[in-house]
């Protein structure tokens, strides 16, 4: 049984081809279940992103799988990929293992260390196992993927720090107030970076929001969405005094917030400090805010030097990523090693052996020589009989079949031999 990887990304293919290429959301269920039709597919799961294309398969033998996976790409997505052969990478066995431990941990995107591929992959292997295109060897790859992204996370700093613009604002507002909970935040501007920043903001329990947009129904559409509060464009100085934060995340030629705008509201503030962020290019507001006192305004500039320490910090931990993810490669091909007969029989005797052999010890000093060289017979015919079955059993089912790696899987785990390792 091979594992091959057969797939094409924002590295290898440029975003108008991995748009002809890509599966929607409902695609998904029926393109694994045609997929896994054919005879050299045993199984199958099919990862689909704004940034790849990949489909990971275990089949009985390498043969020309790469141009069984071809073909029904091009077939299923209605485009000649022959034409763009280059565009893809192949990979077999433990290149394929290295791959995906990689896209699980962030390592392959195009964002170092961004988090959301994880649950992407959660969500295609879930509809692989619903569709009943998995067996024994992508089910402990997939699981064992999930546990490398889970690692990396965990033990590294891969996916610390904002290393975007909307969350580089939000970030800097938390290490300004610390409990985004009790603040309140106008957001003008509910395009994409308005609409991201804003999202940003509910996941940091922001306390009150408030969203402002020249087209009111934009900014109504989003406060509904994200449970704030919208309000018309013409009307947002009415809340200058209420909020501790204002991002700007509009295209606007003009400033939208100037000096004078906030000097009336400032004695109604008591002295509490408003902070404000400019996402806008051109700027939203007036860099003369900065002389105002309790003012504090920071722009796009400030926020990309913030991206950019974040992106070398990031950086700096590949190395302990990438020794996490050769550690678990070498258990993963070592578990796969077990899936033969041969070495499960092994395993298998040596650690009942192991048991028997610990139990007899408690006796040593309890029994006399003649007692012990008798519980060491009985004992070991005793475990003869028991592995018998078993034995007789497991060799009879091969070696190979997807039926077979399934029970030898289901001896190794029942006996806990994988414990031992």
């Amino acid at each position: 049984m091979n594992i091959c990887l057969f797939g094409a990304n924002h590295k290898t293919a440029e975003i108008e081809f991995r748009e002809k290429i890509a599966f929607s959301n409902e695609d998904f269920p029926e393109a694994v279940e045609e997929l896994a039709k054919f005879t050299d597919v045993s199984e199958c799961v099919i990862l689909s992103t704004c940034n790849r294309t990949e489909f990971y398969v275990v089949t009985p033998q390498q043969g020309d799988i790469f141009s069984t996976l071809e073909s029904f790409l091009s077939k299923f997505s209605g485009f000649p990929i022959e034409k763009y052969k280059n565009y893809f990478y192949r990979k077999l066995d433990k290149e394929a293992i290295v791959h995906i431990f990689r896209v699980a941990s962030g390592m392959d995107s195009m964002v170092l260390g961004e988090p959301q591929i994880l649950g992407q992959l959660k969500s295609a292997y879930r509809i692989s196992v619903e569709a009943g295109t998995t067996g024994a060897i992508l089910n402990r790859l997939m699981n064992h993927a999930f546990t490398v992204g889970k690692r990396v996370r965990t033990e590294t700093a891969l996916g610390a720090g904002a290393v975007s613009v909307a969350y580089a604002a939000v970030e800097l507002a938390q290490k300004i107030f610390h409990d985004l909970s009790k603040n309140a935040v106008l957001l003008i501007g509910a395009g994409e970076t308005g609409e991201l920043t804003a999202k940003h903001l509910r996941e940091k329990g922001i306390g009150k929001l408030f969203i402002t947009n020249r087209t009111f129904s934009r900014a109504k559409d989003l406060a509904e969405k994200l449970n704030g509060n919208a309000l018309e464009f013409s009307q947002m100085h009415q809340v200058f005094h209420k909020v501790d934060i204002i991002i700007g995340a509009t295209t606007t030629p003009e400033y939208l917030i100037r000096p004078e705008d906030l000097k009336t509201v400032l004695s109604k503030r008591r002295a509490r400090p408003l902070f404000l962020i400019d996402l806008g290019v051109p700027r939203n507001f007036d860099p003369s805010l900065n002389k105002l006192e309790w003012i504090f305004l920071s722009d796009i500039d400030a926020l990309e030097h913030i991206i950019t320490q974040n992106i070398k910090k990031r950086q700096q931990e590949i190395p302990k990523a990438e020794k996490i993810i050769s550690e678990e490669v070498e258990k993963f091909l070592e578990w796969q090693k077990g899936l033969q007969v041969t070495p499960t029989i092994i395993s298998l005797r040596e650690k009942i052996e192991k048991i028997r052999q610990k139990e007899l010890k408690k006796y040593k000093n309890k029994l006399s020589e003649t007692e012990l060289r008798s519980a060491d017979l009985i004992s070991r015919a005793i475990v003869n009989k028991i592995l018998h079955f078993p034995m007789v059993h497991l060799k009879k089912i091969g070696n190979g079949t997807p039926d077979s790696l399934l029970k030898i899987d289901v001896v190794r785990e029942i006996f806990g031999l994988e414990d031992d390792k």
